[in-house]
């Protein structure tokens, strides 16, 4: 996909990470773009839409989590290390709550944000394999979410910046 088009589209059905791996080698090796991926929810289960207000003023980020990956930049010299960050409704002090849920930050993974409303982002060390990093992140996302999830996942890949 060049810059400028549509993204790409893949279902992880399960969450199973296979259907996406190639897509972040990619991604990697340009050291550009990034991966959204978007849990499925059954349609009773879906959230009712928050009230103006309540919603504007909210100390929380969105009902169902969004989960994004991003390869490490190249600047100057070196290379930055790949991020991933979850846009999530269960508050501040996500690093805790997933210790606590059995997801937890794996070591030497170093956490730059911790927010109630700007999420979670994640610093990963560059000898972590893509495989490793969408399934913590598909398990972390889980359990940070208040609405029950399918298990079935979409990434959706943006080559470009």
């Amino acid at each position: 996909m060049a810059d400028g088009e549509e993204p790409e589209y893949i279902e992880l059905p399960g969450g199973e990470p296979a259907a996406v791996l190639a897509a972040m080698d990619r991604l990697a090796g340009a050291h550009k773009g990034w991966i959204n991926f978007e849990p499925a929810v059954a349609v009773e289960d879906v959230p009712a839409p928050k009230s103006g207000l309540f919603g504007l003023f909210s100390g929380r980020g969105p009902d169902v989590p969004l989960a994004t990956w991003s390869p490490g930049e190249a600047r100057n010299d070196r290379t930055e290390p790949a991020m991933v960050g979850i846009l999530h409704p269960s508050g501040a002090q996500a690093k805790a709550r997933l210790a606590d849920r059995g997801a937890a930050v794996p070591d030497g993974w170093v956490v730059m944000q911790d927010y109630s409303k700007k999420g979670l982002v994640v610093a990963v060390p560059p000898a972590v394999g893509h495989r490793d990093v969408v399934t913590w992140l598909l398990r972390a996302a889980t359990a940070l979410s208040v609405t029950p999830l399918t298990g079935t996942w979409r990434a959706t890949v943006y080559a470009g910046l």
